[in-house]
């Protein structure tokens, strides 16, 4: 497959929950409008010589993909104005097309095609792809030379078959997508949005929980492998990571497990089962009333009883499950393993429980040989889930001599809950390795293998706020390294900052753009919002105001003055102590860049007594570059400053030429 990049460039709706006849642009150097049926270029809103990988934040070219940030558009609007309402149909849209069926909406979708591939009349023009009705739609392409319809439904999977679409949202927003999408055509979309992760969580093995507590677990394994990511050492051949991951947003996790040799840990067993539970605790107590378990530490001790007790729940659970069995064959042969244990003198814990279980799955499995439940048994219970609870023991054993476990305090507010440092992590070795890290990717990596034998053991973060927890899931949904074989991703993100506080608010779009250049993809960047902070990060040709008339019709506007380089309202400063600054991050790196650049060439014009030819052509073009930056600012006292200074080059350069 050609691996060419892709970008939206227009979506028109002619009518659909209040937009009629809108063509909406995402692209700031190429826009359409498409009008009674016939499509043209809007240049009046296009910028001209709009800089070249204005994207890619001055991040120098060894240290970022191949491929680039494309656009980043800002969709804004009061409340009810259509934002959401906008993303969901885009989503509905180009989830089916991608698997060729036509919306029954009428609209349309301009999208570009730059790549290598060898069909030259291919990748020269953009390509529209205009529908009504479930059938496709012949727009008059009114002296539009570089677009070209298409007519042809294999063409139309073809062109989006590189592309994913990624969405994310804190809020209780639902696209209302899954009853009217296909799993087929969903394929297309990662959904991380809080609801459809809700939604999951019912649907997933923790349902027995609460549904804070499914979705908590489950995004915690999420967060967990970003978490390693950010941490990972890394050589001169992988891509730089960015600030924003090595600094993570939570700074505690935590452990919490049932109460050990307690009864109360076989709930949902103990009726009828009340003797095999008191056998259990017996032979737990026979292996640590000695002194050869005595210094084993009280975490490795909760690991260890959640795992034993667990597994004999969950076997005995997956039993009842089971049709027309007379007697339990799991009881029977789980009391004769406890007994068989009781009476021995070899307690060292490691041994006794990985004979445990090697005996109990091997009695259990002949004992169902030859009955109709076998094959049941052998899916459930076969031979690598002994392999896995016997790998977890070793590492357990192993990690315990390392020390890493004293690391974790027993917490004093909650009981059975212990609490670990994420800046332990920071403790290095004399070769300026972490001291701590491997152990708990070992331990981790291996408790994920039998999690699910013990439901009353939960890692998760401590002290983790809102925010925290808002921003660690956002950077989750921008790792697209799982994305497959896809070039392009374009990411629809809905309302993102959500509970951030401005300081975050101000440093977003900067560290979204720093995620999206680690990889060697490209991506596209659909942002709702309500901040003025994000406002000042981008164009105003990259803005989307919608607004309601009094007819409740959703309307489409470019701001009237540019937001790029803007200041925020001093209030922001005042009551949200923004002492770096309140324009937005990524204009302000922008901004001093374009300073810093013209001082040091002020400084060479006046230094230099003598300038080769291809010199003053250098010097000619930087100065061009610094002013499309100078030209993007309204703020008038920043732009007036930056303008004396340009035009002080820009004479001694002209005497010099």
């Amino acid at each position: 497959m050609d691996r060419q990049k892709k970008v939206l460039l227009c979506m028109y709706v002619d009518d659909f929950c209040g937009f009629k006849e809108e063509s909406f642009n995402f692209y700031i150097e190429r826009r359409y409008v498409i009008e009674k049926g016939k499509i043209r270029r809007k240049s009046d809103e296009e910028i001209e010589n709009f800089p070249n990988d204005f994207w890619r934040n001055n991040i120098p070219e060894n240290n970022i993909s191949k491929n680039n940030v494309s656009a980043v558009t800002l969709l804004i609007g009061e409340n009810g104005a259509g934002k959401t309402t906008l993303m969901r149909l885009l989503i509905k849209w180009l989830c089916q097309l991608s698997v060729g069926h036509i919306p029954k909406e009428k609209g349309a979708l301009v999208i570009s095609v730059d790549g290598e591939g060898n069909n030259d009349d291919y990748k020269s023009r953009d390509k529209l792809i205009a529908f009504d009705k479930g059938e496709l739609w012949g727009i008059e392409i009114n002296k539009c030379k570089e677009i070209a319809a298409i007519r042809d439904i294999d063409e139309i999977k073809k062109l989006l078959s590189d592309i994913r679409l990624a969405y994310y949202t804190d809020t209780m927003t639902d696209l209302e997508l899954s009853d009217i999408l296909t799993k087929e055509e969903l394929v297309f979309l990662q959904d991380d949005s809080l609801l459809t992760r809700l939604s999951n969580s019912i649907k997933s093995k923790y349902s027995v929980d609460s549904i804070k507590d499914c979705i908590k677990r489950e995004d915690f394994v999420k967060q967990m492998k970003l978490f390693l990511y950010s941490r990972k050492e890394r050589d001169d051949s992988m891509p730089r990571l960015p600030d924003c991951l090595q600094r993570f947003p939570i700074r505690y996790m935590k452990l919490t497990t049932k109460e050990v040799g307690n009864e109360k840990s076989f709930d949902g067993i103990l009726d009828g089962n009340s003797s095999l539970v008191q056998e259990a605790i017996d032979l737990w107590n026979k292996v640590f009333d000695g002194d050869s378990n005595h210094n084993l530490s009280g975490i490795s001790r909760a690991l260890l009883w959640e795992l034993f007790s667990g597994t004999i729940i969950s076997m005995l659970q997956w039993e009842r499950t089971l049709p027309k069995l007379e007697n339990s064959i799991v009881t029977e042969k789980v009391r004769a393993s406890l007994r068989a244990y009781i009476r021995t003198g070899n307690f060292k814990w490691n041994t006794v429980f990985k004979r445990f279980f090697t005996n109990l799955f091997s009695d259990c499995e002949k004992a169902f040989n030859g009955t109709r439940s076998y094959g049941e048994f052998w899916t459930e219970w076969s031979q690598q889930v002994e392999e896995k609870i016997n790998s977890f023991l070793d590492v357990l054993k192993s990690i315990e001599k390392s020390k890493f476990l004293k690391k974790w305090t027993f917490s004093e507010n909650a009981q059975n809950t212990w609490e670990f440092k994420l800046a332990y992590f920071d403790e290095k070795d004399g070769d300026g390795c972490s001291i701590w890290l491997q152990d708990w990717i070992e331990l981790w990596e291996h408790y994920l293998t039998v999690a699910h034998l013990m439901p009353g053991c939960r890692f998760d973060w401590k002290y983790a706020s809102s925010g925290e927890t808002n921003k660690t899931n956002l950077y989750c949904t921008m790792q697209v390294a799982d994305m497959g074989e896809c070039n392009n991703v374009w990411f629809l993100l809905d309302e993102p900052d959500n509970t951030f506080h401005p300081g975050w608010r101000r440093e977003i779009i900067r560290e979204i753009i720093d995620i999206c250049l680690v990889y060697n993809i490209n991506s596209q960047l659909l942002i709702a919002t309500h901040s003025p902070i994000m406002l000042s990060d981008v164009p105003k040709q990259a803005i989307i105001l919608l607004k309601i008339d009094a007819e409740e019709v959703k309307q489409y506007f470019i701001p009237e003055s540019s937001s790029f380089g803007q200041q925020i309202y001093t209030l922001f400063r005042d009551a949200f102590f923004m002492e770096q600054g309140v324009i937005g991050a990524f204009a302000d790196l922008k901004i001093r860049a374009t300073y810093n650049g013209l001082l040091k060439l002020e400084k060479n014009l006046k230094s230099e007594q003598s300038i080769s030819e291809d010199r003053l052509i250098q010097y000619e073009k930087e100065l061009e570059d610094q002013n499309n930056i100078i030209k993007l600012i309204d703020e008038p006292l920043l732009r007036g400053h930056l303008l004396q200074l340009y035009n002080w080059c820009f004479h001694a350069l002209d005497v010099r030429m």
